[in-house]
C-alpha cells in the first residue's frame, strides 16, 4: 500500500544477491510478507553496480492488497538502515517498489503452486563458531508442532545441550529431538519438534522470529520459514510402491512411511493396504494406534505435508465396533477398547482355577463378528482333502464331544517388564494376559481324518505340512500338521467354554483351541480350515508380530522376516499374584502365591521362591493343576509358599521372586535383559515383586 507498482518492475521471490556485506552495499531493505498465516522476511542488499531487476507483467492487485500494511512498514524500516538509502531518495523509492513487487510476486506464485514459498533471513553478525549452522523452521499448517532443523557443517560437543537449553528458555516444549550424521563426515543435522508452552500450539511467526534471533547466538545462522506443502488425494494415490515411495494421509497430514514399512509390527503386507490412501479407516479397526500416543507420535515424525482436499467426515463411515459386547467386566485392566485388549488383575487370578468367563482375558485384533449360529458353516479343504462344509449342529451331533482343560497365554504376556529395558512394540501387558478354561468341542484330527479324508499315512505323499485356520475377523494362523493330527495333541474345534455355549467375545460359534501353543494360534470365529503345504500368510504368521529376534536386533532392516521361525510352543513361565507390588507387612514371614505354566504340555515339577535375590530358595507347595499328565499338562498350576524374612532384611524393602521348573527340567532365566526382543515376546524371566517390611 502506498507503493506504485510499475509493469516493468517485477522481482524474484528471493533476493537477487543472496549474500552481501552491508558495509559496502549501496543500500539494503527487508522484505516481509504474509500468506495464509505464514509471515516471511528477507534482508536484501544491492551492490553499487546495479539493481538486477527482472521484467514481467505486474502482479494481481488483489494479491498486493492482501499483503497488508505490515509489509510496507517493514520494508520502510529496512530502508532506513541502508548506508546509502537516506542519500538517494530515488533509489529508495525504486527499492520500495521492488520489495512490494517481490512480495506480491511470491504470493501469487505460491497461490498458483509454481514453487515453494521461501524467505530467508541472513545474519551478518560476527560468528561465535568457526563453522556455519543452517536453521530451518517448518510450520505444519493446522498442526500443533513446529519443526526446527539445524544443519551443521561441523558438529561440536555440547551443541545439542546448548540448543535445547535455548529453546526451553524461550518457553518452548520440545516434544522430540534427534541428531543424524553423515557417514565419514563431520556434518550433522539437529531436528527439534516444538510447540509454544503458553499456547500449546505451533510457534507464531513473532515467536519464531524471537527464537531465530536467539539461535543466531550459536553462530552464523541462515534461518528459513517455509509453508508446509499441500498435496491432493490424487497426488498421494500415486505413491503406493516402494520404488515410488509410500505415502498415506491421516487427518489433514500427508506422511511418507517408506522407511518404516519393514518395521511395522503388523507386517509389510498389512500396512501396504493403506498405501496411497487415508489410514483413518484402517485405524478405526486398529484403534490402539490412536489410544496409545506412540503410534501417532511416530507417524508425525514422517509428515511431509498437508492434504489439500481432506475427506469429508461423513466419508469415514460408522464405527465398526458398535456391535462389540457392551457388558465387559469392569474389573479387567483394559489396554485398548477398540479392538479390545484386557488382562486379568492379579487379585482375581487365583480365585478360581478355571477362570470365570466374565473375567477371562481378552485379545481381539478386529471388531467382534456378529454370527447367526443357524447359518454358521465351517469349510474344510486343502491338500489331500475331500472338501466338506459343516454346520454347528453337524459338529455337535456327528462327532463325539471332547473336553480339554487348557490355559491360553498371549505371546506378549509380561511385555511391560521388557519395556523397562528398552521400548518394544505392542501392548504393555502385565502378567494377566492369560486365563484357563475347560473347552468342549470336537477334535480337529477327527474332522480331518473322518470327514475330510486326511490320514497320517498319506501325509508323506501329499506333502502337507500345516493346517491353516481362518477367522471371520480376517485373522488367520496355522499350526504344524503333526500337532493337528496327533492323538496326544488335543487340538479342539470348541463350541463350549466352562460348560456354557462359547460367548461371542471368545470366538462363538466355533474357535480353535491349540493347547500348549501361543495364544494367537487359537483362532476365534473359525470359518475355514485348510490343509496346506505352507504356513498361513499374513502378519500373525509370517510378519514380525510373532517372531523372535536377538536382543541386538533393534529393527528389521535387512532381515528376511518370513524366514524366521514363527512362535508355536512357549517357554516355562511363572508369576507372583500375592503379595502385590508395594505391599507392606509387619510379620516375620511372607505368604507368597502364584501360578506356573509351560508350553508344549510340559508339566510343572517345582516352583522356587526367594527373598535374597536367589542366594537361598524356598520350594513352594504345588496346588491345583499339579496332578496333570506331565506330557499333556495344558493348564496352569497354582502354588504357594511361606518364606521367612531374614533378620538383616527386616525394616527394609524386600524383593520377592519366583522361578518354575517344568518336566523337561527347563527353568526361567534370571534377568530380562538377555531375553529382550524387538516385539517384547516370551518374557519369562524370574518374576519380581517389591514389598516393604516394617520392623517395629
Amino acid at each position: 500500500p502506498g507503493a506504485s507498482l510499475g509493469g516493468e518492475l517485477f522481482a524474484a521471490p528471493t533476493c537477487p544477491i543472496p549474500a552481501c556485506d552491508a558495509r559496502s552495499a549501496v543500500c539494503s531493505f527487508t522484505m516481509t510478507f504474509r500468506h495464509r498465516g505464514f509471515a516471511l522476511g528477507r534482508r536484501c542488499c544491492c551492490p553499487a553496480g546495479g539493481r538486477q531487476l527482472l521484467t514481467a507483467p505486474p502482479p494481481a492487485a488483489g494479491a498486493v492488497r492482501a499483503l497488508g500494511s505490515r509489509t510496507t512498514a517493514m520494508v520502510a524500516a529496512g530502508l532506513s538502515r541502508g548506508p546509502a538509502a537516506a542519500e538517494d531518495s530515488e533509489r529508495s523509492a525504486v527499492l520500495l517498489r521492488l520489495a512490494a513487487a517481490a512480495a506480491a510476486a511470491a504470493t501469487v506464485g505460491y497461490a498458483a503452486k509454481d514453487g515453494s514459498l521461501r524467505c530467508e533471513v541472513g545474519n551478518s553478525a560476527p560468528s561465535k563458531m568457526q563453522q556455519p549452522v543452517l536453521c530451518e523452521a517448518a510450520l505444519h499448517q493446522g498442526s500443533d508442532l513446529t519443526m526446527i532443523t539445524l544443519s551443521v557443517e561441523k558438529d561440536r560437543q555440547g551443541l545439542l545441550a546448548e540448543t535445547t537449553d535455548l529453546l526451553k528458555s524461550h518457553g518452548l516444549d520440545i516434544r522430540e529431538a534427534k541428531i543424524t550424521t553423515k557417514d565419514g563426515s563431520v556434518q550433522a543435522q539437529h531436528v527439534y519438534m516444538v510447540k509454544d508452552k503458553e499456547t500449546s500450539k505451533a510457534l507464531s511467526m513473532e515467536k519464531l522470529e524471537e527464537v531465530r534471533k536467539a539461535l543466531e547466538g550459536l553462530g552464523e545462522v541462515e534461518c528459513t520459514a517455509k509453508a508446509w506443502p499441500a498435496y491432493t488425494r490424487a497426488e498421494v494415490a500415486l505413491h503406493k510402491t516402494m520404488e515410488n515411495r509410500v505415502w498415506v494421509t491421516y487427518k489433514n497430514g500427508v506422511y511418507d512411511i517408506t522407511e518404516f514399512i519393514a518395521n511395522h509390527p503388523g507386517g509389510k503386507d498389512k500396512i501396504l493396504l493403506a498405501a496411497g490412501k487415508n489410514i483413518e479407516p484402517f485405524w478405526r479397526i486398529y484403534q490402539q494406534h490412536e489410544s496409545r500416543s506412540t503410534a501417532v507420535g511416530l507417524l508425525e515424525s514422517m509428515r511431509i505435508g498437508d492434504v489439500a482436499d481432506p475427506l469429508p467426515i461423513a466419508e469415514l463411515g460408522s464405527d465398526p465396533y458398535d456391535s462389540d459386547p457392551n457388558d465387559r467386566h469392569p474389573g479387567l485392566i483394559f489396554h485398548n477398547n477398540k479392538p479390545c485388549s484386557a488382562e486379568v488383575p492379579c487379585e482375581l487370578v487365583m480365585d478360581n482355577w478355571l477362570t470365570p468367563i466374565p473375567v477371562w482375558f481378552i485379545r481381539n485384533h478386529h471388531p467382534v463378528p456378529v454370527v447367526d449360529p443357524s447359518k454358521y458353516r465351517l469349510h474344510v479343504e486343502g491338500v489331500g482333502t475331500k472338501p466338506v462344509s459343516l454346520t454347528l449342529e453337524d459338529l455337535k451331533t456327528r462327532f463325539m464331544k471332547r473336553e480339554v482343560t487348557a490355559t491360553i497365554q498371549c505371546g506378549g504376556n509380561r511385555r511391560s517388564e521388557l519395556d523397562k529395558i528398552a521400548q518394544t512394540s505392542g501392548i504393555p501387558w502385565g502378567s494377566g494376559a492369560m486365563s484357563n478354561a475347560k473347552w468342549g468341542g470336537v477334535y480337529l484330527r477327527e474332522v480331518l481324518m473322518h470327514c475330510a479324508g486326511i490320514s497320517l499315512e498319506g501325509l508323506d505323499s501329499s506333502g502337507a505340512n500345516h493346517v491353516v485356520c481362518y477367522g471371520m475377523d480376517d485373522m488367520q494362523a496355522s499350526i504344524p500338521i503333526d500337532k493337528a493330527l496327533s492323538p496326544f495333541g488335543d487340538v479342539l474345534l470348541a463350541y463350549e467354554m466352562n460348560g456354557e455355549p462359547l460367548p461371542a467375545e471368545h470366538g462363538a460359534p466355533v474357535r480353535m483351541i491349540v493347547p500348549g501353543v501361543v495364544g494367537v494360534r487359537n483362532v476365534k470365529w473359525a470359518s475355514r480350515i485348510r490343509v496346506s503345504l505352507e504356513e498361513a500368510e499374513g502378519p500373525w504368521q509370517r510378519g514380525i508380530a510373532y517372531k523372535g529376534f536377538s536382543p541386538m536386533q533393534k529393527d528389521c532392516t535387512g532381515v528376511d522376516v518370513e524366514k524366521l521361525l514363527s512362535m508355536q510352543e512357549m517357554p516355562v513361565q511363572s508369576s507372583i499374584v500375592s503379595p502385590k507390588e508395594g505391599f507392606t507387612t509387619e510379620l516375620d514371614d511372607i505368604e507368597v502365591k502364584g501360578w506356573a505354566w509351560s508350553g508344549g504340555g510340559r508339566g510343572i515339577v517345582r516352583v522356587d521362591v526367594s527373598l535374597d535375590d536367589g542366594v537361598t530358595w524356598t520350594t513352594a507347595e504345588l496346588g491345583e493343576g499339579a496332578t496333570q499328565n506331565p506330557t499333556r499338562a495344558w493348564a496352569w498350576t497354582f502354588w504357594e509358599a511361606t518364606v521367612e524374612i531374614p533378620e538383616e532384611m527386616k525394616g527394609t524393602e524386600v524383593t520377592v521372586l519366583c522361578r518354575a521348573v517344568d518336566s523337561s527340567y527347563s527353568t526361567q532365566p534370571e534377568n530380562p535383559a538377555p531375553i529382550w526382543n524387538l516385539r517384547g515376546l516370551y518374557c519369562n524371566c524370574w518374576h519380581r515383586v517389591r514389598v516393604q517390611h516394617i520392623n517395629e
